[in-house]
């Protein structure tokens, strides 16, 4: 089994959007990562980072965000692109885990019709209920009648041999999950969605500006502190420029 670690591109933004406690002047290139994993059951995606054409007109398909978030990056950026720098199609794909349904996760879910999405029931709930239409869910993106998706509820053992765990960490969206990897040599490895998007959101537990609901959200930095104890895990944030100048990147993988 190995894992590879992808980014569709860069997300330019000020840094208090994740750490609220970070001086207002320092602006980031974040990445917007997505991750596969070749179990023997079969190739699992771990989010599909954004909807390409965003790179051409941004404000057009994000509308308000992309006043917050520049992204960065072309048509080869997108996750059918990066997959096939590494020699896998689409079609390959027989599971695409989102950890939520927002515009930087859930942008290339449409490039996969062949894949079961496992998603929670409540993200799903979330997603397309109009109260929350502007935080974060670009609706023509995911909600399309040729994508299958699994509602979950709770934990779910992917392949049922403990080496893929999908476990709910909520408060950013209320269906957020992470997905906690078991390779043979490297070990536990955590992919954390925006759980703890940056370092300081886990070590110092520092909530985002972006959480649905906060002390779900304090609760679930708890309970990831916890996990990488009982795990002896390496976690990788969802958007930390610094952490992710320093991990492996496709056609490197972790095995």
């Amino acid at each position: 089994m190995k894992l590879y670690a992808m980014s569709c591109g860069y997300l330019r933004c000020r840094k208090v959007a994740f750490v609220p406690t970070a001086d207002k002047s320092i602006v980031m290139d974040s990445p917007m990562p997505v991750y596969l994993i070749t179990h023997p059951g079969g190739n699992v995606l771990f989010d599909t980072g954004p909807n390409p054409v965003v790179f051409d007109d941004a404000a057009k398909h994000w509308g308000g965000l992309a006043k917050a978030f520049q992204p960065l990056g072309d048509k080869e950026s997108g996750v059918a692109a990066q997959l096939e720098k590494i020699g896998v199609e689409t079609g390959d794909i027989k599971y695409v885990v989102n950890s939520h349904l927002h515009f930087d996760h859930a942008g290339g879910n449409r490039f996969f019709p062949g894949a079961t999405f496992i998603v929670q029931k409540e993200e799903l709930v979330c997603a397309r209920d109009p109260e929350y239409a502007e935080r974060g869910y670009i609706q023509a993106d995911w909600d399309d009648p040729a994508l299958h998706y699994e509602a979950i509820e709770g934990e779910r053992d992917l392949f049922g041999d403990g080496l893929l765990r999908i476990i709910p960490v909520v408060g950013h969206t209320l269906g957020h999950q992470v997905l906690v990897v078991r390779l043979p040599h490297q070990g536990a490895m955590i992919l954390s969605g925006d759980g703890v998007p940056c370092e300081e959101n886990l070590l110092q537990a520092i909530v985002t500006r972006t959480n649905m609901d906060n002390d779900l959200a304090l609760r679930s930095i708890e309970k990831l502190r916890r996990l990488v104890v009982q795990e002896d895990a390496l976690l990788i944030h969802g958007h930390d420029a610094t952490q992710w100048g320093k991990i492996r990147h496709a056609p490197a993988y972790y095995d």
